[in-house]
């Protein structure tokens, strides 16, 4: 039975050394296994949810009815505590930073197939009500 001889690279890329070239093997490294801070961050999940017509929200949600819009819920970031709202408005609404670039045409096309393929659109449009 014959039997062949392992090459220079293959015995490097498995013990992990260099070779030659000076690219390395894969390398073994011991994963830890991850654990929750004894400190607990952040909210609770019962302090995550706002009522609409909570005063945090009220000023949010009338600019939102006046631009033809509705209010779907509010809640706070659970990290940072920060009121949210998710709504639903009419694309005239909605305007461009004044720093975002042009739309290429072809990531235009791109969009516009995945928004029909996925039968779904949804736009994050980050609001600041003064906190």
């Amino acid at each position: 039975m014959a039997t062949r001889k392992k090459s220079a690279a293959a015995r490097a890329s498995k013990s992990g050394k260099s070779t030659k070239t000076g690219k390395r093997g894969p390398s073994k490294r011991r994963l830890g296994k991850l654990a929750p801070n004894a400190k607990a961050r952040g909210l609770e999940a019962a302090e995550v949810a706002i009522a609409m017509d909570s005063p945090e929200v009220a000023a949010l949600a009338t600019l939102v009815r006046d631009a033809g819009g509705a209010p779907i819920g509010a809640y706070h970031e659970p990290l940072g505590g920060r009121a949210l709202m998710l709504a639903s408005i009419p694309l005239n609404a909605v305007q461009p930073t004044p720093f975002q670039r042009d739309l290429s045409p072809t990531h235009a096309k791109r969009l516009a197939e995945k928004i029909d393929e996925t039968g779904a659109f949804l736009v994050p449009a980050h609001c600041r009500t003064g906190r």
